[in-house]
């Protein structure tokens, strides 16, 4: 593509986008990824997940990179350390809580290096699928109401309600609590965070991090949290398993996430392969 800009760094969705529907990245996406990185691009995951979530999943397929966690609010390197961070005003994510208990919702509280969960029988899906390789990396997992209340004077970067839909009650009583931007990684849950942080405000800080230019990036990705990323960037690139919206702000269609959509997408559009 002659008449386009180069591009130097990638940005990626993990669900339903990275990993297939059977929560595996495939070969033919690690072997893309590596084979980017080998030119000197920048592969980059951009998720509603916490870093250290992504960094162990990572690590198994033997992909090393930057993470842009939850959403925009917790920006690493390759290492986990910290290159940018964003929370919720103390006051906002208060009344979010209270207003999710008298919901009666089952929700999960998304701190730095920790989460609290809303049931003390409710664990965090890392927590049964990673627990000692989180806790290795310093993670806390915090049960419970009781400790909820602690948890929540602790800068709170996010919370993921567990059920819930554009709309509903429970969206409209969210949506008048000011300082905070809703948004949906999947059709039945509800992802609370600060106002003015998505994936595209963090997909902006890890480029002037590494002061490469919004023409140049490429971001991936397939659900409604994923719109902000795939507007921003010169090369939006929207999954064919995505939603109506998201394939709308998208510049590119690519194949499924069950077609190896990102390794196509990585070759054609980055490394300029014949696909």
């Amino acid at each position: 593509m002659p008449d386009t800009p180069p591009i130097r760094l990638i940005a990626s969705d993990v669900d339903g986008t990275l990993l297939n529907s059977h929560g595996e990245i495939t070969p033919e996406s690690v072997a893309a990824i590596h084979a980017a990185q080998e030119k000197g691009i920048i592969f980059a995951i951009c998720s509603g997940r916490f870093p250290e979530n992504v960094y162990v999943r990572m690590k198994q397929y033997g992909i090393a990179c930057p993470i842009i966690g939850v959403n925009g609010c917790h920006i690493t390197d390759e290492n986990l350390h910290t290159i940018h961070t964003a929370s919720m005003h103390p006051d906002a994510a208060r009344q979010v809580m209270e207003t999710l208990f008298q919901a009666n919702s089952d929700f999960f509280m998304f701190n730095h290096h920790s989460i609290c969960t809303s049931d003390e029988n409710l664990p965090h899906h890392s927590e049964i699928t990673h627990p000692e390789e989180m806790l290795s990396l310093g993670f806390r997992y915090y049960h419970g109401k009781k400790e909820m209340l602690s948890c929540v004077e602790m800068p709170v970067e996010k919370y993921y309600v567990c059920e819930g839909q554009r709309g509903d009650p429970l969206w409209q009583k969210l949506e008048n609590i000011p300082g905070i931007a809703l948004t949906q990684s999947g059709d039945n849950n509800i992802e609370v965070i600060p106002a003015g942080v998505d994936k595209a405000s963090g997909v902006t800080a890890l480029a002037q991090h590494y002061h490469i230019p919004l023409s140049q990036v490429m971001t991936l990705g397939d659900h409604e949290n994923d719109i902000p990323m795939l507007s921003v960037a010169g090369y939006g690139v929207a999954m064919k398993n995505g939603t109506a919206n998201a394939k709308a702000a998208a510049r590119y269609i690519t194949r499924s996430n069950n077609e190896n959509g990102l390794a196509y997408a990585i070759r054609k559009w980055a490394l300029g392969e014949e696909t």
